[in-house]
């Protein structure tokens, strides 16, 4: 943990020093490297039915590019924000109620940098430096049998890590990208500290008229629970408002591997379902 908060304050300092040399606005609503669209571990805002399920997955929280600059030929854009944000499990019970089952959290800071190669290449970059634990919640508890559901008890998961994402947008068409991720703390310990992280997101820009968006995106990573296995997420949906901005996104999305909850992170889970994410 002390390494975590040495690499902070460095960070953070490295971003004021640089940002009284040069700056450079971005425009309003948009990350200097816009989240991964069928990545779990991103922030948004929005809900996941989980269809053959009486569950829901509930994402609250945001990701802000607190400094911005440039080099000091202009080629090149970097940033340095913060990350702050949840992805919740709800089950979903008879009266409109909704339990909360389990949640995750991540907390830390990110820097980005972005370069036009040409008219049509764009490459980026992503380093992130964060927090994530995970804990089971009242929903899980059955007060009528004062035990927890399905025999699971709440355990102690955290992990500090640092992940690197590389991307590479072809026009306004197509990114893709590739990464990876060292987990240098984490609880359980027998859980695996190394994994690996590659995907694509298509778009058709201005579908049917301006403002209207179609896109898939597609995100495979390997994950260490024993043995190392592939997690596969695909979601396909209608973005309306700015295609990298603010907005509304109307999707269906399929998921297959480990699950995205700390506090279920040996069993497989496999769904599909509809949901939206509203873009700030």
């Amino acid at each position: 943990m002390k390494r975590g908060v040495c690499t902070l304050l460095f960070l953070c300092c490295f971003s004021f020093s640089v940002r009284a040399q040069h700056r450079t606005e971005h425009p309003a609503g948009r990350l200097l490297f816009p989240p991964l669209l069928a990545h779990h571990v991103e922030p948004r805002m929005g809900a996941l039915k989980l269809n053959g399920e009486d569950r829901l997955r509930l994402d609250i929280g945001n990701a802000v590019d607190l400094w911005n600059f440039s080099s000091e030929s202009g080629e090149s854009l970097f940033a340095v924000g913060a990350d702050f944000f949840t992805w919740t499990s709800l089950r979903q019970d008879k009266d409109f109620h909704f339990p909360v089952d389990a949640v995750d959290y991540l907390f830390g800071i990110n820097a980005s940098w972005r370069m036009s190669m040409d008219e049509q290449l764009v490459a980026g970059a992503r380093l992130r430096l964060s927090h994530i634990s995970a804990h089971l919640v009242d929903g899980s508890y059955d007060k009528s049998t004062a035990a927890w559901r399905d025999g699971r008890e709440p355990l102690v998961y955290s992990r500090e890590f640092v992940d690197l994402v590389a991307s590479l947008d072809v026009g306004d068409n197509l990114r893709c990208y590739a990464g990876g991720q060292y987990i240098y703390h984490i609880d359980p310990a027998y859980l695996g500290k190394l994994g690996v992280q590659a995907g694509a997101e298509a778009f058709y820009v201005d579908a049917f008229t301006d403002g209207i968006h179609l896109y898939a995106a597609y995100d495979f990573r390997t994950v260490d629970v024993h043995a190392v296995t592939a997690a596969h997420a695909l979601q396909a949906g209608v973005k309306f408002g700015q295609m990298r901005g603010t907005g509304l996104n109307v999707f269906v999305a399929l998921y297959h591997g480990k699950s995205q909850h700390g506090e279920y992170h040996d069993l497989t889970w496999s769904y599909w379902g509809p949901g939206f994410t509203v873009d700030f």
